[in-house]
């Protein structure tokens, strides 16, 4: 068990996906928990992540965490941080 998911690095420890939905269109983003924390800092509150719908580009959205199993990964798009060279 992986305690209470208070922060993105203790999402990211426990190899979590964040499941943000719009709550206008209905538009469903996953992105995997140590991708988010290294954009946004480990000690992030998830509760102090906004995320903008790519599809409206409202901010009413809302998140939870999910384990990802590696056994059976999950068959939905994940997003996933791009490198870039500079």
């Amino acid at each position: 068990m992986a305690g209470p998911m208070d922060s993105v690095g203790r999402a990211a420890k426990a190899n979590m996906l964040l499941i943000v939905e719009c709550g206008h269109c209905y538009h469903v983003g996953r992105f995997r928990a140590n991708d988010v924390a290294q954009v946004v800092g480990w000690s992030k509150p998830l509760e102090a992540i906004r995320f903008r719908c790519k599809r409206c580009r409202r901010k009413d959205t809302t998140m939870k965490t999910q384990f990802i199993d590696q056994d059976h990964p999950p068959k939905s798009y994940i997003w996933v941080l791009q490198k870039f060279k500079r």
